[in-house]
C-alpha cells in the first residue's frame, strides 16, 4: 500500500502504540490498516488485549506493563492512528505524549501517524503533544482541522487518509451472512443500522427516543444494532450496554456483535440499506460501502469528517429523524 510509502518511518523493529485491544472496530480496521502498510515482520504492538490482537491481526504483541520494558529491544516507536488526542481519551491521551516523548529521551524515532486531534485539548497534554510532534520524525493527520491545529503548535502535518482505508471489504455477501445469522433477511426486508454510542450523555435519551420512533414509524424496515466499542472494562465505551437498553425498550431490534475482523465490519454496512451513525468509524464505513448516512455526531472528530464533505448533522428530533431517514431508506431500495 502506498499510504505512507513516500514518508519517513521509524526503522524496525518498531513497537507500535495505540488504541488497540479495546474491542472497538475502528481503532482494529486502524491497526489493520497500519499492519497492512508497515508489514508485521518486525513489528510488536502494544495492546490492552494481547492475545486477542494477536489473533485477530496476526503480529506480535505485548501488553501495555511491559511496553516500557519492551523499548529496549525496539528501534523505533509509531504511536499509530485515531482519535488518541482527543478530550475524551481520558487517562491514554494523557499519558501517550508523555510516553513518546520519554522514547525520544532514550533515543528512540518517533512517529505519529494517522492521528486526529481537538482543539482546546487540556493545556498540559497540548504542551506535551507539541513538544512531541516538534521531535517526531514524521507527523501525519486524517484531517483537515488536525492540520491546522498542529500547525498551531508549530507542526507542519501531512495529511493522508484515515488507515483504515487501506482495508479490503469481505464483501457484501459476507455481510449478509451476517445479519442473517442474527435473523435479518436483508433479501426480503431493508435493514437499517444503527451504530450507537452513550459517550456523550447530552444526546443518550434523545437518540433512544428517536430510535423508538423510527421502529414505531417505519414497520417494513428491519433494525440492526451494531455496537463499534465494547470497551472491556469501562462501561461508558461499550456501546452493547446501550444497544441492549434500547431493545428493552423495543423488543423488534435486533442486535449484530461487530466481527473481529474489520474486512467483515466494512462488509456488514454493505448489507445495511442505510446507517444511523453516531461513531467516527461508522461514518468512514457507511461512506465507503456507499448507503445513506444519517449522521448523529458525538465528538469533536466526527463534526471534521462532516465538515469536510459539507454534510449537516441530523436534527435529533423524532420527527425529523424518521422523515430523513424514511426518504433515505426508501431511496436506497428503490
Amino acid at each position: 500500500m502506498t499510504i505512507l510509502a513516500d514518508l519517513p518511518l521509524p526503522p524496525k523493529p518498531i513497537l507500535v502504540v495505540g488504541g488497540y485491544g479495546y474491542r472497538n472496530a475502528g481503532d482494529e480496521a486502524i491497526l489493520a490498516g497500519l499492519l497492512d502498510t508497515i508489514g508485521r515482520d518486525g513489528v510488536t504492538v502494544v495492546s490492552r488485549s494481547p492475545a486477542e490482537t494477536a489473533a485477530t491481526h496476526g503480529v506480535e504483541t505485548v501488553s501495555i506493563r511491559k511496553a516500557a520494558s519492551e523499548l529496549r529491544y525496539h528501534r523505533g516507536v509509531l504511536i499509530g492512528g485515531g482519535g488518541l488526542f482527543g478530550r475524551d481519551m481520558g487517562r491514554l491521551g494523557s499519558l501517550l505524549p508523555l510516553a513518546g516523548l520519554l522514547a525520544t529521551l532514550a533515543r528512540r524515532d518517533v512517529a505519529l501517524v494517522g492521528i486526529g486531534v481537538d482543539a482546546e485539548l487540556p493545556p498540559v497534554r497540548e504542551r506535551l503533544l507539541g513538544t512531541l510532534a516538534r521531535r517526531a520524525t514524521t507527523v501525519v493527520v486524517r484531517d483537515a482541522a488536525s492540520v491546522t491545529l498542529m500547525r498551531r503548535l508549530g507542526v507542519e502535518a501531512e495529511l493522508r487518509p484515515d488507515l483504515s482505508s487501506v482495508v479490503p471489504s469481505a464483501g457484501r455477501a459476507a455481510g449478509v451472512r451476517h445479519l442473517r445469522a442474527v435473523g435479518l433477511r436483508p433479501e426480503r426486508r431493508p435493514v437499517m443500522g444503527l451504530c450507537v454510542t452513550a459517550l456523550d450523555p447530552g444526546i443518550v435519551e434523545r437518540l433512544a427516543v428517536a430510535i423508538e420512533t423510527l421502529v414505531d414509524s417505519l414497520p417494513d424496515f428491519d433494525f440492526c444494532l451494531f455496537p463499534m466499542s465494547r470497551h472491556p472494562f469501562l462501561e461508558r465505551h461499550n456501546d452493547e450496554v446501550f444497544a441492549r437498553q434500547l431493545m428493552v425498550r423495543r423488543p423488534r431490534l435486533r442486535l449484530l456483535v461487530p466481527p473481529d475482523d474489520p474486512s467483515e465490519v466494512l462488509a456488514v454496512f454493505e448489507a445495511f440499506s442505510a446507517a444511523l451513525c453516531v461513531r467516527y468509524h461508522s461514518l468512514l464505513f457507511a461512506e465507503r460501502a456507499g448507503i445513506p448516512i444519517i449522521p448523529v455526531p458525538y465528538a469533536e472528530k466526527c463534526h471534521h469528517w462532516l465538515a469536510e464533505r459539507s454534510l449537516e448533522p441530523a436534527d435529533l428530533t423524532p420527527g425529523a429523524i424518521v422523515e430523513r431517514f424514511g426518504g433515505l431508506a426508501r431511496r436506497a431500495v428503490a
